[in-house]
């Protein structure tokens, strides 16, 4: 039994219990440099493996829809879902663009149409052709992909069968890819009707011009080609394969006018070749996706009247 004397002294010797647990400032210091360390290694990874994730779904979106145009296609004996255009002056409706012809029979989610690294992605309305009848509309856009420009012009007369005129190699010609550019919205039709005189290109999908850049009405270069997926893009080609495309270095070289030998829309003899024979020089300009074996056309051109 202690007395009451003891009973003070142990209390004035005694320190609290939470006194022993604390950090000192320079212990708590150093644990917020190892977390702030940590933070700066890690980050980069996981930002990395967030766009990988996203060029995953994106070209899981690439499928769907090509899974749609082939199901399609077989139903409309081979062509293609027409039309790869859609503008004011010329009286095209935006609902008859080639998107709009799968969905919802062929391609049941519409969100499939969106690339998930666009970063506009949260402005896209599959909904806005109820808003307005002509591209004059296309301020609010629909479709974050576009298919080969090309088709437009071997059409017969609205819409490109595969099955009827195949390219050389389906596995080395353009079909389809994600639309651009990532820095700003451009949604206004090429030739008039929107009130500005028209020149800036749109950003509804739709269509791949192979000489987006070169023309001199394009106010801003380039257009719809994209290196969002670091420093790559998404494309599929004719045979409905699907592959993810280096693109920055294309997008910052000039466009150029000649492929390997064997290549439409390059080396080719005067006569055999459209694009040699369309307008001017600066149309057989075009973006270069060689290295990755990918060309807007392969093979001659079909042998039928185009618009």
């Amino acid at each position: 039994m202690t007395t009451s004397g003891e009973t003070y002294t142990m209390k004035k010797n005694a320190r609290p219990c939470w006194f022993a647990r604390a950090f000192t400032l320079i212990e708590l210091l150093v644990v917020v440099a190892i977390i702030s360390l940590l933070i700066s290694i890690l980050l980069p990874s996981l930002q990395t493996a967030r766009e990988k994730a996203k060029t995953v779904v994106c070209m899981s979106n690439d499928r769907q829809i090509l899974l749609a145009i082939a199901m399609y296609q077989q139903e409309w004996n081979g062509a293609l879902p027409d039309n790869l255009w859609s503008e004011a002056a010329w009286f095209v409706e935006k609902k008859e663009l080639w998107f709009y012809k799968l969905v919802p029979d062929y391609l049941g989610n519409p969100d499939a149409l969106i690339c998930p690294a666009d970063p506009f992605g949260d402005q896209f309305d599959f909904d806005a052709w109820f808003r307005g009848a002509y591209h004059m509309s296309g301020r609010v856009p629909s479709c974050g992909y576009g298919m080969n420009y090309v088709l437009r012009h071997f059409a017969e007369p609205h819409s490109f069968n595969i099955e009827r005129y195949p390219p050389t190699r389906l596995e080395e010609t353009i079909l389809l890819a994600e639309v651009g550019p990532d820095d700003e919205m451009r949604l206004m039709g090429l030739h008039g009707g929107t009130g500005s005189g028209g020149g800036t290109p749109w950003r509804d999908g739709g269509r791949l011009v192979w000489h987006d850049g070169a023309q001199p009405w394009y106010q801003n270069k380039p257009t719809w080609l994209t290196a969002r997926h670091l420093g790559s893009t998404v494309m599929a080609a004719m045979d409905m394969s699907v592959r993810l495309v280096p693109s920055l270095d294309v997008l910052q070289a000039p466009l150029q006018g000649v492929y390997e030998a064997g290549h439409q829309l390059g080396n080719c003899k005067m006569g055999d070749c459209y694009f040699c024979n369309y307008h001017e020089y600066s149309d057989r300009m075009h973006y270069n996706f060689s290295r990755s074996k990918l060309y807007w056309w392969t093979g001659p051109a079909p042998n039928y009247p185009r618009w």
